[in-house]
């Protein structure tokens, strides 16, 4: 009997430890599955604010690229208002934008689970670089856990043009018959700058100088006895006609322009790259030579030589209206446009008449197209790099 109860007894301790046992397992058991739900709530919490973070970046990363597009006009227009920043008109844009995009705030969408913050926008010190780089903080938000994401990017600007430089101009200025400029001077032949306010009239010998100026508001008549040959950078200005009665010979770097009529009584010889411009008629008495990359340019109805018309040497001769001479000579290198008709010893000829467009070419000077900076398609705001913190 008491053998039983022993063993009854033994047996409910038994019981009791299995009880215990298997108690102590299982709290271990819970507060382990306790521990993993909470650290996996964390875990969970930090994934949705890089998550948050990571969507604020790609956010801001489109609202920079639509700020970069919409500053471009206004850096084109700050260049194109300064000349003096067109010479290097690729760091002078990227200093620019850089400045632009600082200065232009970013919003951040209503109820957004993240902000920027520290938006900072340089250009690169390298001197042959023309990036513009950006730094930021993205922070992302879920409840009260933050996450900070640190982004680099870079807008690099290298491949901006200067739309001037690749589109061709079908524009063209004739001579406007005004390139000399001229407001003061004695009103005589002898010193090196003569203002006359009206008619200039000169009589004698050898009345122009080398390296002379003259400059007059009405008509310029030299009626000397002398010849005006041999001059070198003479410039001769007359709103009104010009007459001159002796020879102009071998004269180089010579300009004579005139808003009117132009008559030479005698022989004209020019080279060194010498320029008549006459807006009406000219009319040479002798023979006219024009050489060594020279211009002789005629825009009103007439030009009459009444000798011999050579031209030499890389020259050219332009006559919006009618020319006639008794002999014209063009050497192979040089050229003559007549957009009227040409007369050579009263015979019509016509191997030198051109059309409107092409005397305008031919005649005038292109005009460029104004500067423009064509941004082009693969300048884009890039993602360099994201620091997870």
């Amino acid at each position: 009997m008491n053998n039983l109860k022993n063993e009854q007894g033994y047996a409910l301790v038994t019981v009791l430890l299995v009880v215990i046992i298997f108690m102590i397992i299982s709290l271990a058991f819970m507060g382990q599955a306790f521990s993993s739900v909470k650290q996996n709530q964390v875990v969970e919490k930090k994934s949705r604010s890089v998550a948050a973070a990571e969507m604020g970046i790609s956010y801001y990363q489109v609202e920079i690229q639509k700020t970069f597009e919409s500053k471009q006009q206004y850096v084109s227009d700050t260049i194109k208002a300064n000349s003096s920043l067109r010479p290097n008109f690729k760091k002078e844009a990227a200093k620019i934008m850089a400045e632009a995009l600082e200065n232009t705030p970013i919003v951040t969408p209503n109820n957004a689970p993240y902000y920027m913050e520290n938006f900072v926008a340089t250009t690169d010190a390298d001197p042959t670089s023309y990036k513009v780089n950006l730094r930021f903080n993205v922070v992302g938000t879920d409840a009260k856990k933050e996450t900070t994401l640190f982004a680099k990017m870079s807008i690099d600007l290298d491949s901006i043009i200067n739309q001037a430089t690749v589109d061709e101009s079908n524009n063209h200025q004739l001579p406007t018959f005004d390139t000399i400029k001229l407001t003061s001077g004695c009103n005589t032949l002898d010193c090196d700058n003569v203002y006359i306010d009206g008619n200039g009239n000169f009589s004698g010998n050898n009345n122009i100088k080398d390296n002379q100026t003259i400059f007059t508001t009405g008509s310029l008549n030299l009626d000397g006895n002398g010849n005006e040959n041999n001059k070198t950078n003479v410039k001769i200005h007359a709103d009104g006609a010009i007459t001159i009665h002796k020879n102009m010979n071998s004269g180089a770097n010579v300009i004579i322009e005139t808003k009117d009529h132009a008559t030479f009584m005698q022989n004209v010889k020019i080279g060194g790259t010498s320029k008549i411009l006459v807006n009406k008629t000219l009319y040479v008495n002798q023979n006219l030579e024009i050489a060594n990359n020279s211009l002789v340019y005629v825009g009103g109805t007439d030009a009459t030589i009444d000798n011999n018309l050579d031209i030499l040497s890389s020259s050219k001769m332009c006559v919006k209206g009618n020319l006639s001479a008794k002999n014209i000579s063009v050497d192979s290198n040089s050229k003559l446009y007549v957009l009227g008709r040409v007369w050579e010893n009263h015979k019509e000829k016509f191997n030198y008449t051109v059309n409107l467009d092409t005397f305008f070419k031919e005649c005038g000077t292109q005009i460029p197209p104004e500067f423009n900076i064509k941004w082009g398609d693969n300048v884009n705001t890039v993602i360099n790099d994201v620091d997870y913190n």
